[in-house]
């Protein structure tokens, strides 16, 4: 049987029935209210030793199984798929298993915490029938879809440089999230973000980076980075988890930019190589652009807004891949080289060096 009939046995056209495994605030509060405006994906599990974080995350659906032993989720014949959304260092563990029991799997980022954990998940995924999908939700907004395409038609010209910026405000934050040796810090669980970004919308490899971080009640609470790809682009990133809420980035190419801002209906905005930031024109575009989508934006706020839409379309990808026994968009060798860059940074910021990205 492969992996389309998995799920369309003899061509029925039911429900791919899911089951969650770590019901924190990915899944409480962005997967799950995700899918209740998609149809096709019915999550039938939930599985977390946290009762109170189990309890939460049962208010979105009507999932049959609730259970503290993920295993337990795994046994069930009724569940074709699993999202894998526990801290990092559990990751693989639980993904080898959900293989070994036939399930189709979707990974949270980031894939794990050493690039030896990722290639010994790629290796057995690679001899599976099973759709696995590596869960970056940015590559399925819509913005990142129109700045793609503007940069696949030339507009910009050949690429310079890519500027990030990724801030969040958290006062208390889980014990895993506190340390990078369980996941945490602003490199793994959100620089890794835009790392994959980068090589998406630039199509190259980061090949070397610098970075800076900054800790205080838990590690690397902030950070800074300076890269350089294989394309000879420049990037720089800015994450910090006690500030504002900003997640965006630019790229400058030598025939315009792109800017966007992942939090906004109207986040993307293209300059040419003479537009000057603020000047009329700038501002007559920004209105104009403004009017063409506020229906748009109006109905995306039903369903929580631009970054949260992000997550459905996600889903709907990873739906779709299941349905018509498509490769993903999105692979764990993906994920590998996103971590490749985070961990190389890491290194940086310990050592005070510049350090080469593992590529293998």
């Amino acid at each position: 049987m492969n992996h389309r009939q998995g799920v369309m046995e003899a061509g029925l056209q039911r429900a791919v029935r899911i089951g969650f495994i770590g019901c924190g605030r990915a899944t409480d509060q962005l997967h799950l209210p995700a899918l209740k405006s998609l149809q096709g994906l019915e999550v039938v599990g939930l599985a977390d030793p946290d009762p109170d974080a189990l309890r939460r995350a049962s208010r979105h659906v009507r999932a049959e199984h609730l259970v503290a032993d993920y295993q337990d989720l795994l046994k069930l014949d009724s569940v074709d798929a699993v999202a894998v959304c526990m801290p990092a260092q559990r990751h693989v563990e639980i993904a080898l298993a959900a293989l070994e029991a036939g399930k189709h799997l979707f990974i949270e980022k980031p894939l794990a915490l050493t690039l030896e954990d990722c290639d010994r998940l790629i290796a057995r995924a690679s001899g599976t029938t099973r759709t696995v999908m590596m869960g970056f939700n940015a590559r399925w907004h819509r913005l990142t879809g129109q700045a793609r395409a503007v940069i696949q038609r030339g507009r910009l010209g050949p690429l310079d440089l890519i500027r990030s910026v990724l801030t969040s405000f958290h006062d208390r934050v889980p014990a895993w999230r506190r340390a990078r040796a369980t996941g945490g810090g602003a490199l793994l669980e959100m620089a890794v973000h835009h790392f994959d970004l980068w090589r998406y919308l630039a199509q190259a490899e980061v090949e070397e980076v610098s970075a800076y971080v900054r800790s205080g009640q838990w590690e690397d609470e902030s950070a800074t980075v300076i890269a350089r790809m294989s394309n000879g682009v420049l990037a720089t990133a800015a994450c910090a988890e006690r500030t504002s809420q900003n997640n965006g980035l630019e790229i400058f190419g030598r025939a315009g930019s792109l800017a966007l801002s992942f939090y906004r209906f109207d986040g993307l905005e293209y300059a040419s190589t003479t537009s000057i930031p603020g000047d009329v024109r700038s501002r007559v575009d920004a209105t104009t652009r403004l009017v063409r989508e506020l229906p748009q934006a109006i109905s995306g706020l039903r369903h929580g807004g631009e970054w949260a839409l992000s997550y459905r379309e996600e889903w709907r990808h990873f739906l779709a891949c299941l349905q018509n026994g498509r490769p993903p968009g999105c692979t764990l060798e993906d994920g590998r080289r996103a971590l490749a860059v985070a961990l190389a940074a890491m290194e940086s910021a310990s050592t005070g060096r510049s350090v080469t990205v593992d590529r293998a």
